[in-house]
């Protein structure tokens, strides 16, 4: 298995453009992944900077609603048609509704472009969806762990106007190769340890390696939320026996205390950066 980070909110290398968002290509038993697409187009030049091809995959996963993660689909959209590939893009069912960051008085938009929800390339995803080659998509994750609380601030339209968001547009993928597994999130709003749980009950083992950003701060926050509960979701991290890559919506405070307990057990990824497993 190999993960190459095409977008991340920082990297080391002039060579690269960094945004806040999240794009990732992963190959794995012989196939190739798109998961997520950046908030913009800058995914495809770094992309390109690698040298890797990042239009002409098996399928693309858009993991939620937010333009961080989707905001490169137009661009993603207009390259594939120059370049007649037409890989399937699996998105959860609701990841057009309107997604917004704030209060209901005062808030800006952060989701998807609505008029490309129709695109015919489109996969409506539902609770689970099996990709072949040792692939599930899952969602719906419940569970008795903390979601973060930097998910106060998101919101979602509903008939009775906007709400705190239940992200139930939110997907993870699980990948079987060999006898490891791994799970991939592009922001775990459920809670990255209720995932991992959802993630085990599914595969029936341990979860070997987790590629996943924890929403641990965010734009709006400036900051770690809340050191202490991530101190103690660290601990219980570190008492699984799995091996973690972080980015994006952690933010490097909470990585720093996630590395005071993991140690070499967690490393962050950047753009232009790759782990093989």
């Amino acid at each position: 298995m190999k993960i190459t980070v095409l977008m991340e909110n920082a990297t080391p290398s002039s060579r690269f453009v960094a945004k806040h968002g999240l794009s990732l290509l992963l190959e794995a038993n012989g196939a190739r992944v798109l998961f997520d697409m950046g908030p913009d187009g800058s995914f495809l030049d770094n992309a390109r900077t690698l040298g890797v091809d990042a239009v002409h995959v098996d399928c693309a996963v858009i993991s939620h609603g937010h333009y961080d993660h989707g905001g490169g689909l137009r661009a993603y959209l207009e390259a594939s048609e120059a370049a007649q590939a037409d890989a399937p893009i699996y998105v959860r069912r609701g990841a057009f509704a309107e997604h917004v960051s704030g209060t209901a008085d005062h808030h800006h938009d952060i989701g998807l472009d609505a008029s490309l929800g129709t695109c015919p390339r489109l996969v409506p995803t539902d609770d689970m969806r099996l990709l072949g080659r040792g692939m599930m998509l899952f969602s719906g994750v419940e569970g008795a762990w903390p979601r973060p609380s930097s998910n106060g601030r998101l919101l979602e339209r509903r008939d009775a106007g906007l709400v705190p968001d239940p992200f139930v547009h939110e997907q993870s993928l699980l990948v079987h190769e060999g006898d490891r597994y791994l799970l991939v999130s592009g922001c775990s709003h459920a809670g990255i340890l209720n995932i991992m749980d959802r993630a085990e009950a599914l595969a029936g083992a341990p979860i070997d390696t987790v590629i996943a950003g924890f929403h641990l701060t965010a734009p709006s926050a400036g900051g770690v939320p809340d050191a202490s509960s991530v101190r103690e979701m660290a601990r219980e991290l570190a008492r699984r026996p799995t091996r973690y890559a972080t980015f994006h919506c952690t933010g490097l405070d909470a990585y720093s205390i996630l590395r005071d307990e993991l140690g070499e057990r967690i490393r962050y990824l950047y753009t232009g950066s790759s782990v093989e497993l």
